[in-house]
C-alpha cells in the first residue's frame, strides 16, 4: 500500500475516534480576561469574542458534522449567527469589538454560502475528515484515465456546437453530469453512516471518501466546460 494512502487512513482513523470534533478550543475574554470555551460572546462581561483559527464552518454555525444537513436547521443557525454579529447591534461598541463582529459576519456568510451548497460542503467535509486546516483552500486533481475521458468528451462536445449548437451540447454534457450527481447525493447517506456508527470502520470510509472526492472534481471539470457552452450560446 502506498505511504500517502496508509497516511491519509491513519488520519482518517483518528477523525473517527471523535467524529463530533470541530476544534473546540480554550481561550481568555479578550476583555476580562475569564477563560472560555468556543463562546461567541463571553458570558461575563458580554462582549463578542473572535473565532479561532481552529473553528471551522460547523462548528461557526453550531451545526453536526454531516453530509446531509437539513437546510432549515441550517438557515435557522445562520440567521441566529447574523443577528448575533449584525453590525447594527453594535454600533456603540469600541472599535475593537466593531472589528471582531465585522471579521466573524464575514466568517459566518462564508460558512453559510460553502454548507449550503451540498457539493462545496461535501469538499469540506472531506478535508475536515482529513484533518487539513479549519478553512481549506484546497484543489485535488483527477486521475490519469478521468482526465482522458473529459478530453475525449470536449472533443465531442466541440463537434456538436459546430454542428448542432449549445443546446445539443449543453443536453449531451447534462446526461454525463446528471449521474456523477445522483451518485454523489447517495453516498451522503452512506458516508454519514460509517462516521456515526459505534464500530467505526475506517478502510471503507477511507474507500468511501476517495470515490466521493473523485466524483467532485471530476464534476467540476464538468460544471466548467457546461460553464463555457452556456457563455458561448
Amino acid at each position: 500500500m502506498p505511504e500517502t494512502e496508509t497516511s491519509s487512513k491513519k488520519m482518517i482513523s483518528k477523525e473517527l475516534m471523535h467524529p463530533d470534533s470541530r476544534g473546540h478550543s480554550h481561550s481568555v475574554c479578550w476583555n476580562c480576561e475569564k477563560s472560555l470555551g468556543d463562546e461567541d460572546v463571553c458570558p461575563s462581561c458580554v462582549r463578542v469574542q473572535p473565532f479561532g483559527k481552529e473553528r471551522d464552518y460547523y462548528s461557526i454555525l453550531g451545526l453536526p458534522v454531516r453530509l446531509t444537513l437539513d437546510p432549515r436547521l441550517l438557515v435557522a443557525a445562520y440567521h441566529e449567527k447574523s443577528r448575533t454579529f449584525h453590525p447594527d447591534h453594535h454600533v456603540g461598541d469600541s472599535d475593537k469589538e466593531q472589528s471582531i463582529t465585522l471579521a466573524n459576519a464575514s466568517l459566518v456568510n462564508l460558512a453559510f454560502r460553502t454548507l449550503r451548497d451540498p457539493f462545496l460542503r461535501a469538499h469540506y467535509f472531506i478535508g475536515h475528515l482529513k484533518g487539513e486546516p479549519a478553512r481549506p483552500n484546497r484543489k485535488a486533481s483527477l486521475p490519469p484515465s478521468d482526465l482522458m475521458e473529459i478530453m475525449e468528451l470536449r472533443e465531442e462536445l466541440d463537434s456538436l456546437l459546430s454542428s448542432q449548437g449549445p443546446q445539443s451540447a449543453e443536453h449531451r454534457l447534462r446526461s454525463v453530469i446528471d449521474p456523477i450527481e445522483r451518485d454523489i447525493f447517495d453516498s451522503f447517506d452512506t458516508i454519514d453512516r460509517l462516521v456515526e456508527t459505534s464500530e467505526k470502520d475506517a478502510a471503507s470510509l477511507s474507500r468511501a471518501l476517495a470515490t466521493l472526492s473523485e466524483r467532485l472534481e471530476k464534476r467540476s471539470y464538468l460544471q466548467n466546460i457546461l460553464k463555457e457552452i452556456k457563455e458561448a450560446s
